[in-house]
């Protein structure tokens, strides 16, 4: 009795038929790092708090570097080891330009997300004139050629705009210092002195060791030791108004 073989190899369950043997599996396209960043501080909200604060202190330290750079003044020598952290609270400006720049990546990304996670839907949005424009097919910036996804790609622009807008911001503030149009002004004693300086100063910032002041009037910076400080004292602005000069009494009144 003659028993017929089946020389085919047998069908292993879960496995893809079309798929020759010793091949490796098809891949299916991962999630990009930073989706996969977002959902963890998603589920976890103190990592993204610490973050946060983390990317605030950086932008704080960086807008530091520019703005005392605008004056000469090498504020990174002047800096102790707990200036860094609290570099970035020192203006709120900074975390305003974090949240608006965590907003447009996240407008920005979110159409792109979306066509990955939901096809048939986006399809069936494209039916509509805004499907199309918010969906629309336009495949600007290669992201791929550079070896990132599209998200990742947003989230770099994003923060290089972000680096970007924070130096401009505060070149822009003391360009207006240098210029005697902004900035506190104050009066200075220092310790021993009964008088304060003859000329007022612009304050410029300061460290847990150093008050860093600008001249106007020598167009000099100075980091003064926060112990040779004795008084600082705020100088109100001066506002020059001009009164109206009164009429003069017309002809008719005089009689």
């Amino acid at each position: 009795m003659n028993v017929e073989t089946d020389p085919s190899p047998p069908v292993i369950e879960g496995a893809s038929a079309a798929a020759p043997a010793g091949a490796p599996a098809a891949r299916s396209p991962g999630i990009p790092v930073v989706i996969r960043i977002g959902r963890r501080l998603l589920r976890e909200p103190s990592l993204m708090v610490t973050l946060a604060y983390v990317f605030v202190s950086f932008i704080g330290l960086w807008s530091s570097y520019w703005f005392y750079r605008g004056f000469n003044l090498p504020i990174l020598e002047y800096m102790q080891a707990g200036d860094y952290l609290v570099a970035g609270l020192r203006d709120p400006v900074y975390a305003i330009l974090l949240f608006t720049s965590v907003a447009i990546a996240l407008l920005v990304s979110w159409p792109e997300t979306h066509r990955r996670d939901h096809p048939e839907r986006v399809e069936e949005y494209r039916r509509k004139w805004w499907g199309r424009l918010v969906f629309s097919n336009f495949r600007g910036f290669r992201w791929k050629g550079l070896g990132m996804a599209h998200e990742t790609g947003i989230v770099f622009a994003v923060l290089w705009g972000l680096v970007a807008a924070s130096a401009a911001y505060v070149d822009m503030k003391a360009g207006q210092i240098r210029e005697d149009r902004a900035g506190a002004r104050v009066q200075v004693t220092l310790t021993g002195d009964a008088a304060p300086q003859p000329n007022a100063a612009r304050l410029l910032g300061s460290s847990s060791a150093f008050v860093f002041l600008w001249w106007p009037d020598r167009k000099v910076a100075e980091a003064v030791p926060i112990e040779s400080i004795g008084r600082l004292t705020t100088v109100p602005a001066v506002h020059n108004k001009v009164r109206p000069t009164p009429a003069a009494p017309s002809a008719k009144a005089a009689r």
